[in-house]
């Protein structure tokens, strides 16, 4: 069962002389809710992507010479990273009481300092200093030298086991219930830090599972070549949308994972799982694996050309996430090109013969969507009274021409339409093309009124998950399925 000291228990020990032990506490995981190696490493190659290809070689120099080469190249604001408020709390009240408090990590040295300088909490900061990594039995020699045999500990992962074992008092944080089993069983373990009770769904969230919603796209060649009743059709488009769907969740984690700082300055954002340290970034790396794995599972299942098209998404939203999106201009056609691609891999998951008029119209379409959705991070910033948006390649004042240029592209899918509506494809598909006219109003109907939204400052959200919860889109879709219908059918079929 689990010791809570309250402050009338720490009263009487300090009473008795016991607060002059000194109090060694951990850094990552512990002091703060992320690890300092692992995010300066995706700080890192997000920066500088080639240097990622020399951490192998610092590695084999040891993991205390590859957090100084890294802690070398960047920079972080150790002033957003995620604290344990709880704990850090508990450890001002220590220091009220005149205990000595000591940080000791694994981290490299010099980034340690910069973190804990500014809590004015601790006497001595010991870290790995580039030659020696501060982690484990390392660690526990160098807290001996400095603090004597007589010392309590707060730690958090298997690596701190054995100091526990050697400690006075064990105190541990954020812990697994088997890591607190075999602590309990070496050591005095006093006070424990439960981990959150949501880290579970934290990281499910962190998937965003409703942003699935696009892969919806999947579906739309076999739906405009009037085949979505085709049993193996279907089947293929549907395990093709499970499979694009655990690969963009893959690509939502990494992103993550590379904006940890931005997100920390976003209003919104920060509150995501893992730039709130909710959820680990050790988790985070394991969650990639895990989805692309079980995308690679379920696409095995489909033509070979459709896994190429698939690694190509893979790749394309990795070099978004890497340094495109910071690119003018370049970031919406990446999008745009994202958005298509989804559409091309329902043709070739399904065998469905491409089309170009299909490919030229969902192009245009989603570039429109791409540009109302950095329209309306313009307007945000303006509205904040800022000129520069962080980590893009944009200023406030291209706010008119990217409306502009967005709303002109949109209109252009109008126009695509039009051309296809009076070729002589449509004839392949639809016995009476003229009523495919009734599309036009309502395609622009729901152009216009996108942006319109975009410009007014409401449109907060991606604008296809706006799409999707905006209640006039259902209202428009049900009469572009009566135009659909009145196209493809003689009314002969329905009495008339």
């Amino acid at each position: 069962m689990t010791q809570n000291w309250n402050a009338e228990d720490w009263s009487k020990r300090s009473e008795s002389g016991l607060e002059t032990v000194p109090l060694v506490v951990d850094l990552d995981g512990t002091l703060l809710r992320t690890d300092l190696l692992l995010e300066s490493a995706f700080r890192l190659i997000k920066q500088t992507p080639w240097l990622a290809l020399f951490m192998p070689l610092w590695l084999l120099r040891g993991r205390a010479y590859l957090k100084r080469r890294i802690f070398q190249r960047v920079q972080i604001d150790v002033t957003l990273l995620p604290q344990h408020e709880e704990l850090l709390g508990w450890l001002r009240d220590e220091k009220a009481r005149g205990r000595r408090l000591v940080l000791a990590t694994a981290s490299d040295y010099h980034q340690a300092c910069l973190v804990v300088e500014p809590l004015g909490l601790f006497d001595n900061v010991l870290g790995s200093d580039g030659r020696r990594n501060l982690k484990g039995r390392n660690k526990l020699e160098k807290i001996v030298e400095v603090c004597g045999k007589d010392f309590d500990y707060v730690g958090n992962s298997s690596s701190d086991l054995e100091i526990w074992r050697s400690c006075r008092h064990a105190i541990l944080i954020n812990t697994s219930r088997r890591i607190e089993r075999v602590a309990r069983g070496i050591g005095n373990v006093v006070r424990v830090f439960p981990p959150s009770l949501t880290r579970f769904r934290d990281a499910l969230r962190s998937m965003r599972f409703y942003q699935w919603v696009k892969n919806l796209l999947l579906f739309v060649p076999a739906i405009t070549s009037h085949t979505i009743f085709d049993g193996a059709v279907a089947g293929n488009a549907a395990l093709a949308f499970l499979s694009f769907g655990f690969a963009a969740s893959a690509a939502y984690i990494l992103n993550d994972l590379l904006d940890l700082e931005e997100d920390r300055r976003h209003t919104s954002k920060k509150q995501r799982s893992f730039a709130s340290g909710r959820t680990s970034i050790g988790s985070g790396i394991l969650l990639v694996f895990a989805c692309l794995s079980a995308s690679a599972a379920i696409g095995a299942f489909l033509p070979y050309v459709f896994v190429t098209a698939l690694t190509g998404y893979v790749v394309l939203t990795s070099l978004y996430s890497l340094f495109l999106k910071r690119l003018l201009v370049v970031d919406v056609l990446t999008l745009a090109l994202l958005y298509t691609l989804r559409v091309v891999a329902g043709n070739l998951a399904t065998g469905i013969v491409f089309s170009l008029w299909l490919f030229s119209f969902a192009f245009f379409l989603f570039l429109s969507l791409a540009f109302s959705k950095r329209a309306a991070d313009l307007i945000q910033h303006q509205q904040d009274s800022r000129a520069v948006v962080p980590g893009r390649g944009y200023m406030t004042t291209d706010l008119e021409a990217v409306c502009i240029v967005g709303m002109c592209s949109g209109y252009l899918s109008s126009l695509v339409l039009a051309l296809y509506i009076n070729s002589d494809s449509v004839q392949l598909l639809y016995r009476r093309p003229v009523f495919l006219w009734g599309l036009q109003p309502i395609l622009l109907y729901y152009i216009t009124r996108l942006w319109v939204i975009c410009r007014r400052g409401e449109l907060t959200e991606d604008p296809i998950q706006y799409t999707v919860r905006e209640p006039s889109t259902y209202g428009a879709a049900f009469l572009a399925v009566l135009v659909l219908l009145a196209a493809t059918f003689d009314f002969k079929v329905f009495g008339l």
